[in-house]
């Protein structure tokens, strides 16, 4: 429903049309037609210049590494950490940070996954962690929250816990983040990376046997927890990602370079090389 108002609201903003009705007189100099000659009317045209996402979108292109793959924008780098238990990506200058993992919590230390959030974030540098906001739940049994750092980076975090035996859970947290001056630019790019990582981990109850050199993170059956991004519905920060059927080339489209009034209707496009307008798919497809 929220992107459905955004996109109804971006069209009243976008859609600009000039409408005019103009009488055509052949062989008389009167207001009327002359005998015999008919008032032609001129069609009204649309004067909006095409939206596309070569202009505005980002393009992200598909990173592996071990056991795991992602999407980032091109200069991001792309590492995970063995045995398929993390995985992280960053952007060039190290604003921007996209990253996933997975562990066991012992209950007994830390009862409540709020608390075991701030010991693993704490232990992978972001010192002074704290869950701001409201968490949302979402498909799938993730919860969102936004979080701050002592360390002058800004967040959100996806997170699911595996209640899985009476000592002990496990706990697969998704998170994107920046510095707190870059989140408004950069932080829409961060969270759809950390969206897009796959993973196969032995960690997650369903997966224990899995092969891991066998197996395919994109694969519902060996990595559960493909219908975070799947399922992934809501504009992130501004943003949705679409991608090309005919190419498979994914980008991250800003909602401002929604082309409400597009050939193929409302949506996302990009400039085909022989001519004409291809509309792009929402989603991850079938990365």
């Amino acid at each position: 429903m929220k992107k459905l108002i955004l996109r109804v609201l971006m069209s009243v903003i976008l859609l600009t049309v000039t409408e005019s009705c103009v009488l055509l007189e052949k062989g008389s100099t009167e207001n009327e037609p002359a005998p015999g000659e008919q008032t032609v009317q001129i069609t009204p045209t649309h004067t909006e210049q095409a939206i596309l996402i070569e202009q505005q979108g980002i393009e992200m292109v598909e990173k592996t590494s071990g056991y795991c793959k992602a999407l980032a924008p091109a200069d991001w780098s792309f590492t995970s950490v063995p045995p398929y238990v993390g995985a992280d990506a960053w952007s060039p200058d190290r604003a921007g940070h996209a990253f996933w993992g997975i562990t066991s919590i012992f209950k007994s230390l830390f009862p409540q996954p709020e608390t075991a959030l701030n010991y693993l974030m704490t232990a992978v540098g972001y010192d002074g962690f704290q869950l701001t906001g409201i968490p949302v739940n979402l498909e799938g049994g993730f919860i969102l929250q936004d979080f701050a750092s002592s360390t002058g980076r800004r967040g959100q975090v996806l997170y699911k816990v595996y209640d899985v035996d009476p000592s002990f859970y496990i706990i697969s947290v998704y998170g994107g983040a920046t510095v707190n001056e870059a989140w408004s630019d950069l932080g829409g790019e961060a969270v759809s990376a950390a969206v897009s990582i796959r993973c196969v981990s032995q960690l997650r109850p369903s997966t224990a046997n899995v092969d891991v050199e066998t197996a395919d993170p994109s694969d519902p059956a060996d990595n559960p927890e493909v219908d975070l991004s799947e399922k992934w519905s809501e504009a992130i920060l501004g943003f949705e990602n679409v991608y090309s059927p005919s190419t498979g080339e994914h980008y991250l489209a800003p909602l401002g370079s929604y082309w409400a009034t597009g050939p193929d209707g409302g949506g996302y496009y990009r400039e085909l090389p022989g001519g004409g307008y291809e509309l792009l798919q929402e989603g991850f497809g079938d990365y």
